[in-house]
């Protein structure tokens, strides 16, 4: 058996455990961490992305949270977020480096994938002097203007440039290169990272 998830009712009340291959298969609600990194430099702002490997099975070579996963049965939501956190980008983070904004329902659906999340959004201040060790899940991370970003999920623009804190250079980048999250997931991510600002 592989990993096991706490799975939820509608109305998020805990219901049971199961397979996590199962659970995308039946489309049950569960758990899972994300967590957003973010920079405030030159009163502008920008938002880290990881890319996922070729080798993931869902969503491969896409765009995505700088760092996420699910919650394993035997974990706090802490637990399992810090530990996917290092596992995909070698940082030891503790608790109080993250901040909590609040938890989003999206459902995504494709062929044979019906994962129903109840994602916990978490956003921490990176510091790029901070060294990533990532791992073969993840192939980059880049660091894009939020402001662009934003403009490019309202479709103002087609493309946006993104640049790789791993290898130094900048590479374009459009929406069809980034995981397929409702408009409404992302506008929370910004707002809670736009809240941070100082006025």
């Amino acid at each position: 058996m592989g990993e096991i998830l706490k799975i939820f009712s509608d109305w998020l009340t805990p219901i049971g455990e199961k397979d996590r291959d199962e659970v995308h298969r039946d489309g049950d609600w569960h758990e899972s961490f994300h967590c957003w990194f973010y920079r405030h430099e030159n009163n502008r702002t920008s938002i880290y992305f990881q890319r996922r490997s070729d080798i993931k099975k869902d969503f491969p070579d896409l765009y995505d949270i700088t760092a996420a996963g699910h919650i394993q049965i035997n974990e706090s939501r802490i637990e399992g977020g810090l530990r996917e956190v290092r596992e995909e980008l070698g940082l030891t983070l503790s608790e109080e480096n993250i901040s909590y904004s609040g938890f989003y329902k999206e459902q995504l659906q494709m062929k044979a994938l019906n994962d129903r999340e109840i994602c916990h959004i978490y956003i921490f201040p990176y510091d790029e002097a901070m060294q990533l060790a990532i791992n073969d899940e993840v192939t980059d991370v880049v660091r894009i203007d939020i402001e662009d970003f934003v403009s490019m999920i309202s479709k103002k623009r087609k493309y946006l440039s993104a640049y790789s804190i791993l290898n130094k250079h900048e590479i374009d980048l459009e929406l069809h290169h980034f995981c397929p999250h409702d408009f409404n997931y992302y506008q929370h991510v910004v707002q809670a990272i736009w809240n941070t600002r100082e006025v």
